[in-house]
């Protein structure tokens, strides 16, 4: 019987999940197409590892792993995604802006 580990931040498609005592990992929801089943599935991907909360927001925001990328048509549209993410972050969070530099 495994434990499940406890979820300690969700942004909606992204969440950050305790791993252990020393990291925490990365998840986003996907749609990926099972081309055995020829079935489409939502699941959880992992994405990477980090040592702290704050380092996984940050691999979330290089990665831009909030971004939707099909919304983009252009640079302005891109860089407003880009602010409101940030924005959202740091809204839910209350963290403040400083660390987002």
């Amino acid at each position: 019987m495994t434990k499940e580990k406890a979820i300690l931040i969700d942004l909606g498609d992204v969440r950050i999940r305790e791993y252990d005592n020393l990291n925490v990992t990365v998840e986003r929801l996907e749609t990926a197409f099972n081309p055995i089943t020829k079935e489409y599935t939502t699941n959880w991907r992992f994405k990477g590892y980090s040592r702290t909360i704050l380092t996984a927001l940050q691999f979330i925001l290089n990665n831009e792993l909030l971004i939707d990328k099909k919304a983009i048509s252009d640079l302005k549209s891109y860089l407003k995604q880009v602010e409101e993410i940030n924005m959202r972050v740091q809204r839910e969070l209350e963290v403040p802006s400083e660390y987002f530099r």
